[in-house]
């Protein structure tokens, strides 16, 4: 059941695709560059705290948590 797990997935990264997001949500940048470092980053969390290793990361699951973040949490 890959969606189930896909899902999970989306569910334990997306605390920190909202902590990027705002941390860089008052930057000079404008949104696909934003979201560019920000999914560079998450990446990088992920492996770093853990959460699954560099080959088993789904790199559309990913962009979804962070186009999520953005969309709910961007400060105007």
């Amino acid at each position: 059941m890959k969606p189930l797990s896909d899902i999970r997935f989306l569910i334990k990264i997306y605390p920190l695709a909202k902590a990027c997001v705002l941390l860089h949500s008052d930057s000079q940048y404008i949104g696909p560059i934003t979201m560019q470092i920000a999914y560079n980053e998450v990446r990088t969390k992920i492996v770093k705290y853990g959460i699954s290793s560099e080959d088993k990361i789904v790199g559309a699951v990913v962009y979804i948590a962070i186009s999520l973040a953005y969309l709910f949490n961007k400060r105007y």
